[in-house]
């Protein structure tokens, strides 16, 4: 399994990737399980500089010898005077994110916990050339399917009165957006569902220290100055459930709003 939804690396490989580039490739492969012309892969992976054909087969005898062979003694990275892909027998945490991701009826929580629990970090981390999944929007729509895998799932466990799993499953996808203001809108109402009022100040706390907004130092947790000096930094949603649901300055003001 290649694994890209967080650090990237391979689970399950023969050997080690200690070649330069070829953890790169097989992150690329992976992402394009329909094979890609060598003019196109080795343009993602080096796309400041044309390359030697003699550097393009290095690498990819090197990342062939890592993946090693199924159980039938093919290769990982079948040879192809053509169009390089994968083989069957490999897949990638996002394939399988996309497949849980789908689930419906009563078996949909389950199965979106589970993808979520598949998610490490910032997706391509610690590639060598980190530019190729922005520009071909594979990034951003990862990014996307989280964000809404990780809503449902904490609208779903609010609605069922459990906040504490609505507050994890909108933390894992802020692992990796994290200034998606919907997921801290649901971490707010995931801590008042808990009774957790300071919980609510310090998801505001974080939105605002992670967008450079003036706080005060209250202990060890850094508050917003005012709340009416929100609304000039925050989306006006995010401004409007956090002053619905925090107990600074007075009276309490009930939501009713349900948008994320």
């Amino acid at each position: 399994m290649v694994r890209v939804l967080g650090p990237v690396d391979v689970l399950g490989a023969c050997r080690p990737f200690v070649r330069a580039w070829t953890l790169d490739l097989v992150a690329y492969l992976a992402m394009h399980p329909g094979g890609v012309p060598a003019d196109v892969w080795s343009a993602a992976l080096w796309p400041d500089r044309p390359v030697a054909d003699a550097t393009r087969h290095s690498t990819v005898s090197a990342a062939r010898r890592a993946l090693g062979t199924d159980a039938d003694g093919r290769d990982h990275l079948p040879r192809s005077n053509g169009r390089l892909a994968l083989g069957p027998g490999v897949t990638s945490d996002w394939a399988r994110f996309s497949e849980l991701a789908l689930v419906t009826g009563v078996a949909a929580p389950k199965a979106w916990e589970s993808a979520l629990a598949l998610v490490r970090g910032r997706p391509f981390d610690g590639l060598r050339a980190p530019d190729w999944p922005v520009l071909e929007g594979v990034q951003a729509a990862i990014e996307d399917a989280v964000v809404q895998v990780a809503l449902r799932l904490a609208q779903r466990r609010l609605a069922e009165g459990d906040g504490w799993a609505a507050e994890r499953a909108a933390r894992r996808a802020l692992a990796v957006c994290p200034y998606d203001e919907r997921l801290y809108r649901m971490v707010m109402r995931a801590a008042d569902h808990q009774g957790n009022p300071a919980g609510v100040e310090r998801a505001m706390a974080e939105l605002s220290s992670l967008l450079g907004v003036g706080s005060t130092w209250i202990g060890r947790r850094a508050l917003p100055q005012t709340p009416s000096e929100l609304t000039s930094w925050v989306h006006p949603d995010t401004a409007a459930v956090y002053r619905a649901l925090s107990r600074r300055g007075g009276a309490r003001v009930v939501a009713t709003t349900t948008s994320w």
